[in-house]
């Protein structure tokens, strides 16, 4: 097993807690430049039961941000949960970005009923996702095999989506996972 050095020690224990406190880092600061007036959403926002879920669940994972390559191009993409400084408003953007690290807003949703609640995870290249049984459809779409990382947006409780690619239409779709 590797040692750790102290200075690898403080700066993890740091990163720990400047994510739990809901601080930015300077990767936050890059993505929330498109976004004045925004932060990310942080756990301390989040409702009683839905926060208590989050720190018992996801100790190493920020429930608010996403980085990975969603498109396939083989650049990292930012998903992001985002929560207005000055009013309750809330939404969660899909950023695609180039190797030049220019990103463009592939999506974006308004939140803002469900912040308290909300949360983001990546999805596994190579998984299958499929949609619930509980939306009625005549035309249930089959299980899907991801070709690049999906991003799941739970709503605590409520329900599940798993934002995809489609290559084939180059644009983000959706799947309800549960309802």
């Amino acid at each position: 097993m590797p040692r750790l050095c102290p200075s690898s020690i403080f700066f993890a224990a740091f990163m720990a807690i400047t994510w739990a406190l809901g601080q930015s880092t300077e990767t936050d600061q890059a993505i929330l430049s498109g976004f004045p007036g925004f932060h990310v959403l942080a756990v301390h926002e989040r409702d009683a039961d839905a926060k208590a879920f989050i720190l018992a669940h996801f100790p190493r994972h920020n429930p608010s941000l996403v980085h990975a390559d969603f498109d396939g191009d083989s650049n990292l993409d930012w998903a992001v949960l985002l929560k207005a400084d000055n009013s309750a408003a809330a939404r969660f953007v899909i950023l695609l970005c180039s190797a030049g690290a220019h990103c463009k807003k592939a999506n974006e949703e308004n939140i803002t009923p469900y912040a308290g609640e909300v949360y983001i995870r990546p999805v596994a290249t190579g998984r299958h996702v499929s949609q619930t049984d509980a939306i009625d459809t005549k035309n249930n779409p089959s299980p899907v095999r991801l070709r690049s990382t999906g991003i799941e947006l739970a709503y605590f409780g409520k329900a599940k989506v798993v934002y995809l690619w489609n290559p084939k239409h180059n644009k983000i779709e959706t799947i309800q996972t549960e309802d």
